[in-house]
């Protein structure tokens, strides 16, 4: 579902308030997420890049292939499109440096003072910017539109709901093929097979779309793998034929993204009776939960919520095993700022969107992980994922 033009018409709102207050006359934003943030469309795959130039004052301009002319139209809330190359009937000067070259001539902004995602762009697109307009100076301004993202639209958080939806229907599939001793192959496949049928079922006309890169796209992004005992210090590999055996603790994660915003939702299961030190770090890990979670409120920083888990870490014996973070922002991206870290100031509030998920990983059995998505509220914060987040034991 792309939000409507009022939406997006806030989100240029923003993002050109941060640009003033950094100085900065312009901004060409070519990072997919924040093309698709800024207008509502996606071309899936971006193999012809795409750009978006907004100006710190007035209406941005959309600069894509003419191949991507016809849909973007149809779909993206800026209007003003301007094509390069040739597709059909569709002819454009043939690359996209010469319409930028244009636009910037006709908004007075070839000698401005021109924004750009230092964290993203890549080496050759600068040295093209450069010379396209070599009056230009460049400056990053990556964070002025990162800042406009930190808080969630309504649409964003409708979307995120979904994703959130479909992804306990998937952990519920997954625990119960943890619980029939399936696979991590077999426990992953149950999940994205279920997260499917609820989407196609329950939201047909949602976007189950991750963003795309210069080689290729994500046309679904229901994506679910399980890793069992001491596999799950690998943290992100692929499932295998591995099966567990009584003891083991087996960790499935399950990453959804509808309309662009990711969810997640992580569960490690006790598969059997657990030797005392797994069920001792298993209890623990509960124990540290429940004592931060109430951390998660808007006016604390960042840095305080992972000092609030540093200290009960060590409080349960576990000051060793301590996390560099205990959770990451979610949104467009699916590990995004800000980090529940030790170093980042960010002020929790309303309208952000986390994981929560303070884990151990322990050489000697593997490891164990809940992992929650939340929105702070005024007063707390509301988990959007709902799978039990007990002793969980099959």
């Amino acid at each position: 579902m792309i939000p409507d033009t009022e939406t997006i018409r806030a989100r240029w709102a923003r993002v050109q308030d941060n640009l003033r207050a950094d100085g900065v006359d312009a901004m060409v934003v070519v990072k997919p997420q924040n093309t698709f943030y800024l207008s509502g469309y996606t071309p899936m795959i971006y193999s012809h890049p795409v750009l978006v130039v907004l100006p710190a004052e007035g209406e941005p301009v959309f600069v894509l292939h003419a191949l991507r002319a016809h849909s973007s139209r149809t779909v993206s809330r800026i209007s003003d499109i301007r094509p390069y190359g040739r597709w059909a009937k569709e002819i454009g000067p043939d690359h996209w440096w010469q319409v930028l070259a244009e636009v910037m001539a006709e908004r007075g902004l070839s000698d401005a003072r021109i924004g750009v995602e230092g964290e993203f762009l890549p080496v050759t697109y600068q040295r093209r910017l450069e010379h396209t307009l070599p009056g230009a100076a460049f400056s990053d301004t990556g964070q002025a539109l990162m800042r406009a993202r930190y808080v969630k639209d309504a649409a964003e958080l409708e979307s995120l709901r979904v994703a959130c939806e479909i992804a306990d229907a998937g952990m519920d599939a997954a625990l119960e093929a943890v619980a029939a001793r399936r696979s991590e192959v077999e426990v992953s496949s149950a999940a994205m097979r279920t997260m499917q049928e609820v989407w196609s079922g329950r939201h047909p006309d949602r976007l189950a779309m991750d963003f795309g890169n210069l080689e290729g796209g994500v046309f679904n992004a229901l994506w679910a793998y399980s890793l069992v005992g001491d596999r799950v210090p690998m943290n992100s590999a692929p499932p295998t034929s591995r099966r567990p055996v009584d003891g083991e603790i087996q960790w499935t994660v399950i990453w959804t993204a509808i309309d662009g915003m990711h969810a997640e939702n992580e569960r490690s299961v006790a598969v059997g009776p657990l030797p005392a030190e797994r069920q001792r770090a298993f209890e623990a890990l509960l124990a540290i939960r429940e004592e931060v979670q109430p951390y998660l409120r808007p006016g604390l920083t960042c840095a305080e919520v992972y000092e609030a888990a540093r200290e009960s870490y060590v409080r349960h014996g576990y000051g060793d095993y301590l996390p560099g973070r205990i959770g990451h922002g979610l949104g467009l991206g699916p590990h995004e700022q800000p980090s529940l870290g030790p170093t980042d100031d960010l002020v929790l509030a309303p309208g952000m969107a986390l994981t929560f998920e303070p884990n151990l990983r322990i050489p000697s059995f593997g490891g164990l992980q809940h992992s929650d998505s939340l929105v702070i509220t005024e007063d707390g914060h509301e988990l959007l994922t709902h799978t039990r987040r007990d002793l969980i034991q099959v």
